[in-house]
């Protein structure tokens, strides 16, 4: 039976996970890093760590298992993150992180230049700071030694392919994020790359994800102990990865409920103009694209309180006390901005608060009150992307899905069947499905995807939510609008 390689490298973690070819996960590692903050709103990480711990991550992995089955890897990874490194792929300059704002002047510089609506028109992306383009203008301004003598500009996922293969390639997802990729044509902007005097050859290749990157270098299949046969597929951004693991199509939608929420649903056309309030990223292939839109703190709501009210409580504890305050007739609301706006509104001056705390009030109640929450923004991201009458059912993943009431609230809250996969670790399917498309095990029509665990369907509660759900919104427009 053959068997795959996936390396997630997350924010603040590297991942490598073995799957067989039913998707079955067979072992798995994991290494935490830190972030790198030197001045407020810088946050840097260092490269070659990534490196490091993909292959202590997976040398563990492959500890009393069946070398000679492993037939492919592929990688899911953090987007947006820009590294520059020399001809020999050492790194010029930690890695600048998707959460770094520092290039605030670049940002406003790029929306003088093409402005906000015709931007989004050609990238998908609203101009944020936090994207890749901003960074390196802001590298080319301030560390010009640096950008005249990097190499390649490239993002985690094409930095790891590039150590494992030798070849520096992306894949259109990653380029989605980089504000220098025109969504529709699948190629980097020749106009934008023309403004900015930014030559093409310091970007990576751009190839669709699960095309063969090529096979392992030798030295590297030899400190592996794997065959220098063994294909690397190009990967994916990590919440593409996720969506391909959990099923995403045109009756489906996934739901990432990690640190923060990502919502995502795919599409066969692209339509700007018709959906502006999410961003737009290119998927698999040249016929599909996705939008999805963001919930910043989600699940970290639930850690935060249980730190700060429930010492020592569990989860399924903290379950328990949320669904007692619903039984009492809990009103208390909570409004997640706990790191500032979110998708679809972006409420400059949003801040996380709870509405409705009275002397009668226990726990419980901010427990239920941050679980209602987060269904509430996924219900307003829903409308946004126009999901009703077009999806079906919602996948659900990630930490927050092992709670049961959470599920059942989500489902109760958009009317929707909630369905959770076996695995937590979506993404790693995903970019073990990638490796299995490198190797011509899979082909993109015919994909395989997670077993279901667990099925919600909308229930009791759904009538009294959808009251509950208007007086939320009534409430948040008197608060922010």
């Amino acid at each position: 039976m053959a068997l795959y390689l996936a390396i997630d490298l997350g924010t603040t973690g590297c991942r490598s996970i073995l799957f067989d070819e039913k998707l079955t996960q067979l072992r798995d590692s994991y290494r935490e890093y830190g972030l790198i903050t030197p001045r407020e709103n810088w946050v840097e990480q260092d490269a070659n760590l990534w490196w490091t711990l993909t292959l202590e991550t997976a040398k563990e992995v492959f500890q009393d298992a069946d070398r000679t089955s492993v037939e492919g890897i592929s990688i899911s990874s953090q987007g947006i993150t820009l590294v520059p490194v020399d001809g020999d792929l050492n790194p010029l300059h930690n890695g600048i992180n998707w959460l770094d704002a520092r290039a605030k002047e670049e940002a406003v510089q790029i929306t003088e230049d093409f402005g906000t609506e015709y931007m989004f028109e050609l990238t998908g992306k609203p101009i944020d700071p936090c994207y890749f383009l901003p960074k390196l203008l802001w590298i080319k301004k301030h560390l010009p030694e640096v950008y005249h003598k990097a190499w390649k500009f490239l993002m985690p996922m094409d930095y790891l392919t590039a150590k494992l293969t030798g070849k520096c390639l992306t894949d259109h997802s990653m380029a989605s994020g980089t504000l220098l990729y025109d969504i529709r044509k699948h190629v980097w902007s020749r106009e934008v790359l023309e403004k900015y005097e930014i030559a093409e050859e310091k970007l990576p290749r751009l190839a669709w994800s699960g095309e063969a990157a090529g096979p392992l270098l030798p030295e590297i299949a030899k400190e592996l102990g794997l065959s220098e046969n063994c294909m690397v597929a190009v990967g994916a951004q990590d919440q593409r990865c996720a969506s391909l693991g959990a099923g995403l199509g045109m009756d489906t939608m996934t739901i990432s409920l990690g640190t923060s929420g990502a919502i995502c649903r795919y599409w066969d056309h692209v339509d700007t103009e018709r959906s502006r309030k999410v961003g737009w990223s290119a998927y698999i292939d040249e016929k599909s694209w996705v939008t999805e839109g963001v919930i910043n703190t989600a699940a970290v709501c639930l850690r935060w309180l249980r730190d700060e009210m429930f010492p020592g409580k569990s989860y399924d504890e903290i379950g328990k006390e949320a669904e007692a305050a619903r039984e009492r007739g809990s009103t208390v609301r909570c409004y997640p901005y706990f790191n500032g706006p979110s998708s679809p509104d972006y409420y400059p001056e949003a801040e996380g608060c709870f509405y409705g705390v009275n002397l009668a009030s226990g726990r419980g109640d901010f427990a239920l009150a941050v679980m209602e929450g987060i269904a509430y923004q996924i219900r307003i991201l829903l409308e946004a992307m126009e999901a009703s009458g077009h999806v079906r059912r919602l996948v659900l993943f990630g930490g927050g899905a092992r709670s049961d009431l959470w599920c059942r609230i989500i489902a109760d809250v958009t009317g929707m069947e909630i369905q959770v996969p076996v695995t937590s670790e979506a993404a790693g399917a995903g970019a073990a499905i990638l490796a299995g498309i490198g190797t011509g095990e899979f082909a993109k029509g015919r994909l395989p995807a997670l077993l279901v665990s667990r099925c919600y369907k909308p229930g009791e509660w759904q009538q009294a939510y959808e009251e509950k759900y208007r007086k939320y919104r009534e409430l948040e427009h008197r608060i922010w609008r």
